[in-house]
């Protein structure tokens, strides 16, 4: 098929001589917005205020879709509306996750800070605890703390603030901390240790960090890249679609070195924190690519998602023990089938997790990103790795199949393609999730028809420009436009495998 052909050429040039495909982010509105008032309420880089304000003016924003980032943009630029504290809190209130609670908390600090509403009176130092903060990854402990900083200082409580909470965060200023955590936990920091005097220079030293990093278009972006995690897919997807083998082994050897004590890696270079996603990812991609070449590094990513499995079968993102997640679980239990055998009751436990969480409709809990389809395509292929001595699961995983299977014709558009949720207009990163699920069913006239909206997205360098999909901290997205092209590649990679197709594979629709 040509445009695999194109979109393969596009994606070979990403990768770095190192072989890392870095996969920038874009601005976002959330940190350029933070970013522009800690520099007005600290006087600094006039320069780079009117770049933030020259990006925020250029973005038009459509407040239907994105209530959150409008409202924001509005205040920055001195047009706010009355009802813009009200419309924050309902978009809220529309995200069901468990980490809903600490989100809410989060924004009406964040809205206080600003000055789109007053301090909430009602939320009290217990709210701002953590509730086992040693199961958090390291930014959300910054962000916690931050934010507990923010509200006692605004609330009149600087009773609540411990020692402990201005040296962590001085700490997230230090060269080597600043690179570990998101743009955004770093912005909260500095606007918390603004507070303190004694911090001057460690606010000084992040916020010329800060504006290090600031985009071409004048805007901050949530983080500076996913460079594991895009090397890792674009691995998988350039194998599989025939990339060159000392491209392919270059991308490989990068990921080897970034491999962490602990067998996991990061999603991008420089930080320690491991994780369930990006481990699972990498851990495919060298075994697709060359088991025999990377036998260790393979090994240690095994111990290391075997350890992190809870003991109701499913995975958590980041720490074990933390509250697991579906697309979590699947990418694990995805990453471990080729041993399918060898952790047949680890697969088995993983599957039962999975069927027991799907949502009545067929779709399942949204993760990391936004799409519907994401969570579906990566459950599917993990509940055909049922083991045979599992088959006591078989009927509820056909149950399962057939529930997201109804959902995907329900949910394709006239157009052919996929939105994020049911009645969304479609886009090329979702349609790719769908058509992953579906290469995995005898659904010719839905796949065609998916394939069709897919190909004609296509750019004429290959590229498959997309919405945001992405999310962080969830449910606010962000765009990593990468990710589009890859995952498109991967769709292709999937469609393209299926029998019919390999028999066909002149025509642009299958």
């Amino acid at each position: 098929m040509a445009a695999r052909e194109r979109l393969r050429e596009y994606l070979e040039t990403q990768v770095g001589e190192d072989g890392c495909v870095r996969g920038p982010c874009e601005s976002r509105v959330l940190e350029s917005v933070l970013s522009l008032h800690l520099l007005e309420q600290l006087g600094l880089y006039p320069e780079v205020r009117g770049k933030i304000s020259g990006y925020l003016r250029a973005q038009c924003i459509d407040e239907r879709v994105d209530p959150l980032h409008a409202v924001l943009r509005r205040h920055a630029l001195g047009e706010s509306t009355r009802k813009d504290p009200e419309a924050l809190r309902a978009y809220l209130a529309r995200f069901n996750h468990f980490t809903h609670r600490r989100k809410q908390m989060m924004f009406s600090v964040l809205m206080a800070v600003l000055g789109l509403a007053p301090f909430d009176p009602g939320l009290t130092k217990e709210d701002f605890s953590g509730g086992g903060e040693e199961k958090y990854q390291s930014w959300v402990r910054v962000t916690v703390a931050a934010l507990r900083i923010l509200h006692a200082m605004g609330s009149g409580h600087p009773e609540w603030i411990s020692p402990e909470d201005e040296e962590l965060l001085t700490v997230t200023q230090s060269t080597n901390g600043a690179r570990e955590r998101p743009l955004l936990a770093n912005i909260l920091a500095l606007l918390a240790l603004r507070h303190f005097p004694q911090h001057h220079l460690s606010v000084q030293d992040g916020i010329d960090r800060l504006v290090s990093v600031q985009n071409a278009d004048g805007g901050i972006p949530f983080i500076t890249g996913m460079g594991i995690f895009c090397t890792a897919t674009a691995g998988l997807a350039l194998v599989e679609a025939g990339a060159r083998r000392a491209l392919l082994h270059r991308m490989a050897d990068y990921l080897v070195g970034e491999q962490q004590p602990d067998g996991g890696w990061a999603y991008v270079q420089g930080v320690h924190q491991t994780d369930v996603d990006d481990t699972a990812y990498c851990l495919e991609f060298l075994r697709t690519l060359e088991p025999a070449r990377y036998t260790r590094a393979i090994a240690r990513a095994e111990a290391y998602l075997v350890d992190m499995q809870g003991s109701d079968g499913g995975f958590p993102t980041f720490v074990a023990g933390s509250k697991p997640e579906i697309a979590m679980t699947a990418g694990a239990l995805n990453a471990l089938a080729p041993n399918r055998e060898q952790h047949a009751a680890l697969i088995a436990r993983g599957i039962r997790y999975i069927t027991a969480h799907q949502k009545a409709d067929g779709t399942f809990e949204r993760s990391w990103s936004l799409s519907e389809t994401n969570a579906i395509f990566r459950a599917l292929l993990a509940m055909r790795l049922l083991p045979e001595s599992a088959s006591g699961l078989r009927q509820e995983v056909k149950r399962a199949e057939q529930a997201s299977l109804e959902y995907l014709r329900r949910s394709q558009n006239e157009d052919g393609g996929w939105g994020q949720r049911a009645s969304d207009a479609s886009d090329p990163i979702s349609t790719s999730y769908a058509l992953i699920a579906l290469s995995h069913f005898d659904e010719h006239a839905t796949r065609e028809r998916g394939v069709r909206y897919l190909v004609h997205q296509q750019q004429a360098d290959g590229r498959f420009p997309s919405i945001p999909d992405q999310a962080g901290p969830r449910p606010i997205a962000y765009n990593v436009p990468v990710l589009s092209d890859i995952f498109a590649l991967l769709a292709l990679n999937h469609v393209l495998a299926m029998p019919a197709c390999l028999a066909a594979r002149e025509d642009a629709s299958c």
